[in-house]
């Protein structure tokens, strides 16, 4: 699993890292390694560049990206 998705699906289920991304999402993103490519596609929140970098076809936003119906 690509480190992009590993951290979208993250997200998703942990209110905990949420808060801890919104506060400094950049960090965050580099403790799950991910590339600058990622990073910017994270912070521009580039849904198609997401969707690609990560694998995952459905991504929702509500202020952070996250995964959505990724089981």
């Amino acid at each position: 699993m690509s480190e992009l998705k590993r951290l979208l699906i993250d997200l998703a289920e942990q209110p905990d890292l949420q808060k801890a991304y919104k506060a400094d999402p950049e960090a965050v993103m580099r403790s799950y390694r991910l590339s600058e490519e990622a990073i910017a596609a994270m912070l521009a929140k580039d849904v198609e560049a997401i969707k690609r970098l990560s694998g995952l076809d459905s991504i929702r936003s509500n202020g952070t990206v996250q995964a959505h119906d990724y089981r």
